[in-house]
């Protein structure tokens, strides 16, 4: 199972299980496609660098970042544990090792279970859960209700804070501040839950309100028309999810927010199917 980078202790490793999680998501992923993505020219690369064959040259090492989709700091762990793993020089290693210790940092990504239907069948849980330790409110629910976009009621509020410290989503400290048990969580992606499915619909509307609500500074709404086929349909979603996965990592870097964002990604159908040369209408 892969693991945040920051979890590995040799990159060798972290490639390894890159690659399975890719290939379990996205059956077409393959060493071929990935080198295409990074602009390698073999597609042996990938696998004499994880066989331990061929080394991680620092010429290669770039691409391989830009491949995976390494953030600024998980591109510098991944660049650090390459020197250690690949160094013959003892002080070398050891200077690099505390390195490494410096960069690693104790953030996962917890998979909230899609059967957890209170959790997102109330929109607002999602928010407070992450303004709760943004904003100092001191248990003011009425100024916690009121913070939300659009706002909720205040004993809305109340419940919801209480069911995210029981369920185990937030916990409270001796100084009154809240904070999350597990900083990033996901859903995961293609689920099928009653709850997750009213969630994402019920953003869906608010990014359509979003166009006359805020200025173009304060949101960015883009849209594409496209016209492709099957499997440039899979690609789609493939980039789509790894996307997803650096504004995860993007979010995990940021130690100072100030302010709930959503992020919607949609991509839907908006033609009928073209038929298949050779067939009919049943």
């Amino acid at each position: 199972m892969m693991q945040r980078i920051e979890f590995y202790d040799d990159f060798k490793d972290f490639l390894r299980d890159y690659y399975g999680d890719q290939k379990k998501r996205f059956p077409h992923f393959s060493y071929r496609y990935f080198c295409n993505k990074a602009g390698l020219t073999s597609p042996s690369h990938f696998r004499e660098i994880i066989s331990g064959k061929r080394k991680l040259t620092s010429k290669m090492l770039d691409a391989f970042i830009k491949g995976i989709g390494l953030t600024d700091t998980g591109a510098q762990y991944f660049t650090t544990l390459v020197g250690f793993n690949q160094s013959k020089n003892a002080t070398q290693k050891q200077q690099l090792l505390l390195q490494l210790r410096g960069l690693k940092r104790k953030v996962e990504q917890a998979l909230v279970s899609t059967d957890h239907y209170e959790f997102y069948s109330k929109w607002y849980n999602v928010i407070i859960r992450e303004l709760a330790c943004i904003i100092d409110w001191k248990d003011d629910y009425g100024l916690l209700a009121k913070s939300i976009i659009p706002p909720v009621k205040k004993n809305e509020a109340r419940e919801s804070v209480e069911f995210l410290l029981g369920a185990g989503f937030l916990e409270k400290r001796s100084d009154g501040r809240y904070y999350q048990r597990e900083p990033a969580i996901t859903s995961g992606p293609e689920v099928s839950s009653l709850g997750i499915r009213a969630y994402n619909a019920f953003m869906a509307e608010r990014a359509h309100e979003a166009i006359e609500a805020f200025p173009p500074a304060e949101r960015d709404i883009q849209t594409l028309t496209i016209g492709i086929s099957n499997e440039g349909y899979r690609l789609v979603k493939q980039e789509m999810q790894e996307f997803i996965g650096r504004v995860v990592r993007i979010v995990d870097d940021d130690k100072n927010p100030e302010q709930v964002y959503n992020v919607n990604v949609h991509v839907f159908p908006m033609s009928v199917r073209k038929k298949r040369e050779g067939t009919t209408d049943e």
